[in-house]
């Protein structure tokens, strides 16, 4: 067992919250309780994040297997997630939508967001998922460490470094593609937002070793997380939209629905915007 200053010990605290979010929430969630489900989202990306950057303390298998099942939770999550989130935007913006192209859109979500809850609760209730909780479970109880467990919890700083160095590295990459056609820029982006995410979370880890500049670390990788998820959230919201057969819908509502297409879509490409608010966040 790693001892109390070591870097197991400092691993160890934050990898035991998030499993223990993930416990708590598993009922709620199989009520299909939708406020359970961004914090079990969140408790999942922590964790995949730290089996990453600070994969070391812990052995490779398990490490590797643990890994894999916890994307495969957050896949099952992925969609009624993303449909909460689509909610918000179009509830913000239900003010300027034409009547019909709200209610359409409401009942597009309201459509999508049942069946998405299914899959949920069918996964939930797999031989698979049992297994996981049983893995998140046995983490908690006898966490699978290496010899590199025992070493000073210090040590948090150079893997932190390294994470920081990424997101800049991600950053030069988005730049270098920018102005490339298709996906690309927009892949960058997300990568530098995933890759944003991991430093923000190994600095709350090791927010013991790091001190008081540790704060203002963590919001600052808070607010670029920000600036690249709106990008995101209107890439999402744009392969929502341009789903809806529109042809279908009344001719009242079509202009509306085309015009949020428009709108979303000018969002979505405006690759050098986000890019420029990056720079601003991280001058």
């Amino acid at each position: 067992m790693s001892g109390p200053d070591t870097l197991g010990a400092l691993v160890q605290a934050y990898v035991d919250t998030q499993c223990r979010v993930l416990l708590e929430a598993r009922a709620e969630i199989t009520a299909r309780d939708e406020s359970v489900v961004h914090p079990a989202r969140v408790a999942i990306r922590r964790l995949r994040a730290t089996l990453r950057t600070f994969g070391g303390v812990y052995d490779a298998d398990e490490r590797a297997h643990f890994a894999d099942e916890l994307q495969w939770a957050g896949s099952v999550l992925g969609d009624v997630r993303d449909l909460q989130v689509l909610a918000e935007r179009f509830d913000a913006e239900s003010a300027s939508l034409e009547p019909g192209a709200r209610r359409i859109i409401g009942e597009e979500i309201a459509r999508d967001r049942a069946g998405a809850w299914q899959e949920v609760v069918d996964a939930l209730g797999s031989v698979r998922a049992a297994a996981l909780f049983e893995t998140i479970a046995r983490w908690r109880e006898t966490p699978p460490f290496t010899r590199k467990a025992e070493r000073p919890a210090d040590r948090a700083r150079k893997r932190v470094d390294k994470a920081d160095a990424e997101v800049n590295r991600r950053l030069a990459r988005v730049r270098t593609v920018s102005d490339a056609a298709g996906s690309a820029a927009g892949e960058a982006l997300h990568d530098a937002r995933k890759a944003a995410k991991r430093h923000r979370y190994a600095v709350e880890l090791a927010q013991p070793v790091l001190g008081a500049s540790a704060e203002r670390t963590i919001e600052r990788r808070q607010s670029l997380q920000d600036a690249l998820g709106a990008h995101q959230d209107a890439v999402v919201a744009l392969a929502f939209l341009q789903q809806i057969d529109i042809a279908a819908q009344n001719r009242e509502a079509a202009p509306a629905l085309l015009d949020l297409i428009a709108q979303t879509r000018a969002t979505a490409e405006d690759v050098a915007g986000v890019l420029r608010e990056a720079e601003r966040l991280r001058a």
